[in-house]
């Protein structure tokens, strides 16, 4: 319906309130403050809202510069209709400015939907099954784990080691890669305790014995630095609302250029095509009735099925622009010591640390079930037996460039 939605009526509707949504619009756009300048941290300038943020590794605020990006593309949208959008469009520069956040090629990375959709197509291009099965442990996405556990009824072999005081022994992921093992997939950072896997580690002993290496890296890249060519891990995938500082929609895959050889296509669209030829149209040279194409061979070509969310698209490359001209170790540096005055804070009142201090990203997690009896209203209007609606009895912090030590 594509070609008709819209354009002819399939049912009567009307939506209210679209003027004030407009105008709404209208007015967050005429405050937008220019870009330019140097950027200081905390970054109180290009994030608007109040208060003190610390869940950066599950939402990350979006910042002015990014809402630019994505009415920057609007605009153009609305200005410039003949534009050819489906070739022209912010795609190619959001690749490869994450491309270079991770120290890839662009054609190493194609555009997915989200993490674990693009988890889903490695494991369908790897045809995992009776006898190529998967290695994981407890701190993967725990969809993941579904994931794999409906293959695993299926008859492939699955083993999930056991961690061992919070961290994963690697002599126990060692021994659990048999010669049936086709792949290991973790999440590089966990977004249950903070653990953060040692990617080179892994690799090597995952390497050494034959299986591959798939990391879901959604909770570290843009907070942490990543070598993708360094670790030599063959997969990966992040959305790009969490450190990325995007929006949702919008997920990057690499596969590493030599992995290739090794996956099948799942999927196939206009986005996977490199030529097309149809053979019914007045003047059209003689042949098949399907028509004739040509499908290319790179990550983009193998994994993209259809069109993107463009939008989310210009927006992602707003938002790696920014955080380029900060730097991601700059990043890390100034989270440093706000994570470690909660670490050292936090267990003076009951707080007890998931994440081994030896082995952390960008986040420190806790384990906490009741107030504690020193409890002293940290934050006002707090009670003891009145506690905050984000409760919960595995409190994650993760501070950002937005939020100040001093908060």
């Amino acid at each position: 319906m594509i070609q008709s939605v819209g354009g002819l009526p399939l049912a009567a509707a009307t939506v209210a309130g679209i003027p004030h949504l407009v105008a709404a619009a209208e007015s967050m756009h005429a405050e937008a403050p220019a870009p330019g300048g140097p950027i200081t941290l905390p970054d109180k300038g290009n994030f608007v809202f109040e208060g003190v943020h610390l869940n950066a590794a599950y939402t990350h605020p979006t910042g002015n510069r990014t809402r630019q990006a994505l009415e920057a593309y609007i605009q153009a949208r609305q200005r410039d209709p003949v534009r050819n959008w489906p070739i022209q469009n912010e795609r190619d520069e959001a690749v490869q400015l994450f491309a270079g956040l991770i120290n890839a090629q662009p054609t190493e990375v194609a555009v997915v939907p989200s993490t674990l959709e693009g988890e889903n197509l490695i494991a369908a291009a790897l045809d995992l099954g009776p006898t190529a099965g998967v290695v994981s442990d407890p701190f993967h996405y725990d969809a993941s784990l579904v994931m794999y556990g409906e293959l695993h009824k299926r008859g492939m072999p699955l083993t999930v080691i056991r961690p061992r005081g919070n961290r994963i022994d690697y002599a126990d992921l060692d021994a659990a890669i048999t010669p049936q093992t086709k792949l290991v997939a973790i999440s590089w950072v966990a977004s249950a305790t903070g653990y953060k896997h040692d990617l080179k580690t892994v690799c090597d002993i995952a390497h050494k014995k034959g299986a591959l290496v798939y990391a879901d890296i959604i909770q570290g890249v843009g907070g942490i630095p990543l070598d993708v060519k360094a670790c030599g891990v063959d997969f990966c995938c992040t959305g790009s609302y969490k450190w990325l500082m995007g929006e949702f929609g919008v997920a990057f895959l690499y596969v590493r250029p030599d992995r290739l050889a090794q996956l099948k296509r799942v999927q196939v669209g206009w986005r996977g095509m490199t030529a097309y030829k149809h053979h019914f149209l007045p003047f059209d040279p003689p042949g098949p009735a399907a028509g004739e194409y040509e499908l290319g061979s790179d990550t983009a070509h193998l994994f993209e099925v259809s069109t993107p969310d463009w939008s989310g698209l210009a927006a992602m490359a707003g938002s790696l622009k920014y955080i380029n001209e900060i730097g991601v170790a700059k990043i890390a540096r100034y989270r440093e010591p706000m994570l470690r005055r909660l670490q050292e804070e936090l267990p003076k009142h009951g707080f007890n640390q998931l994440t081994p201090p030896d082995c952390q990203g960008p986040c420190v997690v806790f384990s906490f079930w009741k107030p504690p009896a020193a409890w002293t209203n940290p934050v006002q209007g707090w009670v003891e037996d009145e506690l905050p609606p984000s409760y919960v009895p595995r409190p994650a912090f993760t501070p950002s460039i937005v939020t100040g030590t001093a908060s």
